[in-house]
């Protein structure tokens, strides 16, 4: 287990949006052998007994080279598997930072995995979901999504996983910082809320919400709102807000997709 639930209120950056290609080198690390060594002797165990075969405590000062030798595997392809997916590296990796306790490893890995996009996001956070799904790591895991929305620095990293992890219960789990960042952030944090919050859309708050948004001032929001809401044709709800939006929406596509609800 971690040695530390993930709490309080520490913040780090998010993603940037240039994407870069990682390497070893762009995180000063010593041209030898010896943290892969290391890595790959605590990947083999996890693989063999799930634990990690070292004391994580006395290499506290390596945390971070550790978890960048596993981002430099993440990016180069299929090369450097020693036998093992790259989901498997991946899933094996975040059971090391977690039983570390090494959350700002963590985040940084998440920070870093969501800047390089591509595949590497994806499967990061199919990595996610399947330790989600794992008791030892549930709680952790829930209590490290609802830690990095509630910061402003790491909210736009949770944000990048959470629509792509498509997973219901982590979504309920952290429903009320997901419900506060669609209705009062902007931009592509905003958007991916509401995707998010898109899961349990049947569920009384999330579609309050939803049509809440129906009325917001920026069309993206709206549009994405119109679009989660879509599912609920059926919803006597749902189909009386759409009637009454559409009167004042001035957007075709929008007017298009309320025009159905309104049926």
């Amino acid at each position: 287990m971690p040695k530390e639930a993930f709490g309080g209120g520490d913040e780090g950056g998010g993603p940037p949006e240039e994407k870069k290609r990682l390497g070893l080198d762009r995180f000063g690390l010593s041209p030898d052998t010896n943290i892969r060594d290391v890595f790959w002797k605590i990947m083999g165990s996890y693989a063999a007994t799930k634990k990690p075969g070292v004391e994580l405590s006395t290499l506290e000062h390596d945390r971070f080279a550790l978890m960048r030798v596993a981002l430099s595997i993440l990016s180069r392809d299929g090369k450097e598997h020693f036998g093992l997916s790259p989901r498997f590296i991946t899933v094996y990796t975040i059971m090391m930072l977690l039983d570390g306790g090494w959350k700002d490893a963590l985040e940084e890995f998440l920070s870093e995995g969501a800047d390089e996009g591509g595949e590497t996001i994806k499967i990061i956070a199919a990595a996610l979901v399947k330790l989600f799904d794992n008791e030892q790591y549930k709680q952790s895991m829930g209590a490290l999504f609802t830690e990095m929305l509630r910061g402003r620095g790491m909210a736009a990293v949770g944000l990048a996983y959470l629509p792509l992890m498509k997973n219901p219960e982590l979504v309920r789990s952290c429903r009320t910082e997901l419900m506060i960042l669609a209705k009062g952030d902007i931009g592509q944090n905003q958007l991916n809320a509401i995707r998010a919050i898109t899961l349990i859309r049947e569920e009384e708050d999330i579609k309050r919400t939803l049509i809440l948004l129906l009325s917001h001032w920026d069309v993206d929001a709206r549009a994405a709102s119109a679009e989660a809401l879509q599912g609920m044709t059926g919803d006597a709800v749902v189909r009386e807000a759409a009637s009454r939006r559409l009167a004042s929406e001035s957007d075709e596509e929008i007017k298009k997709i309320l025009q159905r609800l309104a049926k």
